[in-house]
């Protein structure tokens, strides 16, 4: 659901790391939920007082954690579920530490990276703004009966016209949140949207290292736990948190179930690369799958700086068309409106 509390990428880490602390430090866990129930944000200590209050009543952790909903990501869930069937339950809290830490430094350089773009966007709408509420104060910019001129041509002039744009950035700023959060949450409508980007030319191929980077880190840290291997990729393919690779999870683990190979199951998707599956392939032969793909997350997580620059500088040329476009289409506007002035006086 769109508006149901989910915790947040930055807080997750921190979250992991006072488990992985607690948990390797002998605290019983109890009495860490019930620590966590004093911390964070009102969402984050409902959660964990819930989750206190099922373990006072003699379940475990995976039992609470099936009734906090969609609050917590699935990797997160399951990564619990086999911590405590292992016994591995503090190690498994540092791997997942670790894990949204890479994902929080990769967001965050991806911002830094598309900042200034995002400024120059704001400026030029500021000064759109600014441009409307001016050309409807000038003299100049009336008629001899008193009525003013829509030198933009957008029917926007004045004080009126300036309460009309804002409430239009704001309702465009309100759909981008939307869709943000429907992307992040990998809701049901967005998948034809995540397919299509990965479809898009040198754009796709980044969105596809991105993705991959989150598989083969996912994978390699499920595949040294107890976890079955079919349910292992189905999670590492979710937690790609893109459609594109996550859709074909039943597929793959019914074809394990028939005795395909992981590699032959990957193959038969047609998603992944091949320098990928040979490195899988390799694995598999030599039983160091675990090896292997820890490895390969090493490998595409430095592939992913180059795949976050191509992204960034993408999305910075989108905002500069943008940019241009409103200064020519200002500039033609009045342009055009001081013509028609000219030739009103002829």
């Amino acid at each position: 659901m769109l508006f149901s509390p989910q915790i947040r990428l930055k807080p997750l880490a921190q979250f992991c790391h006072r488990l992985a602390m607690a948990t390797n430090a002998g605290i019983q866990d109890r009495k860490i939920w019930t620590d966590e129930a004093e911390r964070g944000s009102r969402s984050e200590r409902a959660v964990a007082a819930t989750i206190r209050d099922s373990l006072a009543a003699g379940n475990s952790i995976t039992d609470a954690l099936r009734n906090t909903g969609e609050f917590y990501p699935p990797l997160f869930r399951q990564m619990i579920e086999v911590g405590e069937i292992s016994g591995r339950l503090g190690e498994i809290y540092k791997r997942l530490a670790r894990h949204y830490d890479r994902v929080l430094a990769s967001r965050r350089a991806f911002m830094q990276r598309l900042a200034w773009p995002i400024m120059q966007l704001g400026m030029a709408l500021i000064v759109i703004g600014v441009l409307i509420w001016i050309l409807g104060m000038l003299p100049a910019n009336k008629t001899s009966a008193g009525v003013q001129v829509d030198t933009l041509g957008w029917g926007l002039i004045g004080t009126p016209g300036l309460i009309i744009y804002c409430n239009i950035l704001i309702i465009i700023g309100i759909a981008c949140f939307f869709l943000y959060e429907s992307l992040r949450r990998s809701l049901a409508w967005t998948r034809r949207i995540q397919q299509s980007l990965v479809r898009i030319p040198i754009l796709g191929g980044a969105f596809k290292t991105l993705a991959l980077a989150k598989f083969t880190w996912a994978l390699q840290l499920v595949l040294d736990t107890p976890m079955d291997i079919r349910k292992a990729l189905v999670l590492a393919l979710n937690a790609t948190g893109n459609d594109y690779f996550a859709r074909h999870g039943a597929d793959i683990a019914q074809r394990i179930e028939r005795g395909q190979s992981v590699t032959q199951s990957l193959a038969a998707t047609g998603v992944f690369p091949s320098d990928l599956l040979n490195s899988i392939a390799v694995g598999e032969e030599s039983g160091q799958l675990v090896e292997t793909m820890q490895r390969e997350a090493v490998n595409y997580e430095e592939k992913s700086g180059t795949a976050l620059s191509v992204i960034a500088q993408f999305a910075g040329y989108l905002i500069w068309l943008l940019v241009a476009s409103f200064i020519v289409v200002m500039i033609v506007r009045m342009y055009m409106s001081y013509i028609d002035t000219i030739k009103s006086f002829t």
